[in-house]
């Protein structure tokens, strides 16, 4: 053995720590097939123009049974001829551009996936089951992608094109809509669909499927009941809508609740009758009709709402949600980009400042803090869960300092074998509000300080 002393064990596993992942070769469209469908697509369109879309239950076959005579007819010119399996899956590709939406359509019909992410026209991602994985979808150049994205807009009665790069629109399944035309994009047209998720309809669905225990869903339920405002936190596909859509159904059915969004996702008319639902508008093609959301906020106001609910507060909106809160409409909700309790406060901090009504930051921290009863935080994890980690009472000592009364906490301790993560929830301390609700008819179980199963 020489000076030079060998750890094997040691080396593989300093390997492991500084292994990364090659991105892989992106596999091209099939050239004949991409040719085949570049020159019948036209043609089959200029053909059914005068015909009009077929009629009927099986509208998807018909347009597939057209195609294919289309595609087949044109085929039998070529040299070398398209081979059968070439002339199908031309035709099946042609059908689904015009009847649906393209090679994307095999996606929004599976409900397996909740995320559909467009890299340009050779790369398709897709979130299934709570895990991101690529595809092995193409589409067959830029402007194939590109007339899906346009085509996906005039359904939405939206616009996207040089002069509007951008879109931003929900599907009539309620799916979210984002796209990015080049100049903007760099690499293509981007596309995400965040299709409309699980339809969770009380708090034991969010027991069942483990992003909250049993003693947290008693005190939300309690903390909506007795009027409490409050925030829900977490990162982008964290499952906060979802959270306050749940919330929502605790709400006493008598009272009468004006949502607000920049696009429509909540959805209370299934356990209220008494819902008012405002979405804001973006400039037309002339540049003017906007309404924002801060203006309909000052709306709700004066539509005798027993409680305002913000899908999202990410502006100037968040000091008069904050107002609303502290002058009358105890029990309002919202939600807020941010990682932790105290991220949070900062961040309603920061676009409260968006307003620009001459109070200094100080005190529009102290009016967050005062207005704010219970701030929820959700986390997602790397296997795709989805868990409320913080739920928390921020309040003012008599020193007019931030505190935080940790009410429950989710301590993560890693993950095994298999990706889950690894952890258990936690009853950190009583609630401040337990007068609130006891005065209110509200009851509690006894607090279980300490780890919870």
């Amino acid at each position: 053995m020489s000076d030079l002393d060998l750890d094997l064990d040691e080396i593989e596993r300093n390997l492991s720590v500084t292994a990364r992942s090659i991105p892989t070769e992106t596999q091209e469209y099939d050239s004949v097939r991409a040719q085949l469908e570049r020159e019948s697509f036209p043609r089959f369109i200029a053909w059914l123009g005068p015909r009009g879309l077929p009629k009927g239950a099986d509208v998807k076959r018909q347009l597939e049974d057209d195609a294919r005579a289309v595609v087949g007819q044109l085929a039998k010119g070529w040299n070398p001829r398209p081979t059968p399996e070439d002339v199908e899956w031309v035709a099946r590709r042609i059908a689904l551009d015009i009847g649906g939406a393209g090679p994307l359509q095999q996606f929004l019909d599976d409900p397996a996936v909740s995320e559909i992410m467009v890299n340009g026209p050779a790369e398709v991602l897709v979130e299934r089951n709570g895990k991101i994985v690529r595809t092995e979808v193409r589409f067959r150049d830029a402007q194939h992608l590109t007339h899906i994205i346009r085509k996906i807009a005039e359904r939405m009665e939206r616009r996207i094109d040089f002069s509007s790069p951008t879109l931003d629109g929900r599907m009539e399944d309620g799916s979210r809509v984002h796209a990015v035309l080049p100049p903007i994009a760099l690499n293509g047209p981007i596309l995400t669909i965040r299709k409309y998720g699980a339809i969770y309809n009380q708090l034991e669905d969010l027991i069942a499927c483990g992003t909250i225990c049993p003693e947290m869903a008693f005190y939300l339920g309690a903390a909506v009941k007795a009027r409490l405002n409050i925030a829900i936190g977490g990162p982008s596909a964290s499952g906060k809508t979802t959270t306050l859509n749940v919330l929502a159904t605790q709400v006493p059915d008598f009272e009468r609740l004006v949502t607000i969004e920049e696009l429509a996702e909540l959805d209370f008319t299934r356990s209220h009758n008494h819902v008012v639902r405002l979405q804001a508008r973006t400039t037309n093609t002339e540049g003017s009709g906007e309404v924002t959301v801060r203006q309909l906020v000052r709306e709700a106001l004066r539509m005798r709402a027993d409680r305002i609910v913000v899908g999202e507060a990410r502006s100037a909106e968040m000091i008069d949600v904050l107002q609303a809160m502290r002058c009358g409409h105890d029990g309002s909700m919202t939600t807020i980009h941010a990682s932790s309790p105290e991220d949070l406060i900062e961040r309603a901090v920061t676009i409260s400042l968006f307003g620009n009504i001459g109070f200094s930051e100080l005190s529009l921290h102290r009016m967050v803090v005062d207005a704010l009863d219970v701030a929820v935080i959700l986390s997602r994890f790397a296997d795709g869960t989805r868990k409320m980690t913080h739920i928390v009472e921020p309040y003012l000592d008599a020193e007019k300092k931030t505190c935080f009364n940790e009410v429950f906490t989710f301590d993560h301790e890693g993950y095994d074998s298999d990706g889950r993560p690894l952890g258990q929830w936690r009853w950190v301390n009583e609630t401040r509000f337990g007068e609130r609700f006891r005065r209110m008819g509200i009851s509690l179980p006894e607090a279980a300080l300490g780890p919870l199963q």
